[in-house]
């Protein structure tokens, strides 16, 4: 079992004086079911501890549900996504972030009020729920020092950053050491990308969790384990198959304003997020 210090809102810190099995999930987008297959699985039982790593109700059908989930696991912790803070704030994507901006453009008005209108559903569910402030203050990283001494850093896109580049397997190495430069641990785990991810590079281990809720394998979730001792750590990525069509269903019944967008995203007839060729190969 962890030894847990008191959450701060730029960071948590903890450590572990025993093994520990590690639960990494991030991207969960308000996909419920996705969710639910997850923990559902058998990789998933005997987990120590949860991390969720942003972007964990914007799109879905299932915000509420998907905050109450996550606060049932043990010793959950959690980190900040952009989607998250779109949530909170209202702010959007470059280039659309403004109305002022799509106003300038004709071809930015479209996704501007597509983004607005998901910002807006979600926002009146979780109001609805009483649910607003199990988004408020996420901190922006997760830090534990791992029981073999090594550090293991958890943040959605990089080290301070909800946005912008993050962990994948597209990057170069010198881009990948750029971004994850001086961060101050051995390992660091990501989200944001989709793209589950596993590289060594020369002073950093990035991993890359992958994606729950709209992953880029369609219709099955991807999530990531870490058991750590003092030997070291082992990595497991685990990808676990849900019922799309029931999500899809689910988008259409609650009047989700981008519900064919969003069928389209995660039937991967969407170029974004289209549907890989094989399926991501495991490692366990």
């Amino acid at each position: 079992m962890g030894l847990h210090a008191v959450a701060t809102p730029a960071s948590t810190r903890s450590s572990y004086a025993v093994p520990v099995r590690l639960g990494i999930v991030a991207d969960i987008h308000g996909n419920a079911v996705a969710l639910d297959a997850v923990l559902a699985s058998p990789e998933a039982q005997g987990i120590n501890d949860w991390w969720a790593l942003g972007d964990l109700v914007l799109f879905g059908p299932r915000p509420v549900e998907v905050l109450e989930t996550l606060a049932s696991l043990p010793h959950i912790s959690y980190v900040s996504g952009n989607t998250d803070r779109y949530v909170l704030t209202g702010q959007q994507p470059r280039p659309h972030s403004t109305p002022a901006t799509a106003a300038g453009d004709v071809d930015l008005v479209e996704p501007y009020g597509a983004m607005a209108g998901a910002i807006g559903w979600t926002r009146g569910a979780l109001v609805q729920a009483g649910q607003m402030s199990s988004v408020v203050d996420l901190p922006m990283e997760q830090r534990v020092l791992l029981p073999d001494g090594s550090t293991l850093l958890g943040v959605h896109a990089s080290p301070g950053k909800d946005d912008g580049a993050g962990i994948d397997n597209r990057s170069s190495d010198e881009e990948l050491g750029h971004l994850l430069a001086d961060c101050g641990a051995e390992v660091v785990v990501g989200g944001h990308t989709h793209d589950p991810t596993d590289r060594s590079l020369k002073t950093v281990r990035a991993l890359n969790a992958g994606s729950v809720g709209i992953p880029r394998h369609c219709g099955y979730a991807s999530w990531m384990s870490i058991e750590a001792d003092a030997q070291g750590l082992r990595v497991h990525p685990h990808e676990v198959a849900f019922d799309v069509d029931a999500v899809v269903e689910d988008l259409h019944s609650r009047g989700y304003p981008n519900a064919a967008f969003m069928e389209s995203v995660l039937t991967g007839t969407r170029p974004m997020m289209a549907r890989l060729s094989e399926p991501w190969p495991l490692a366990d």
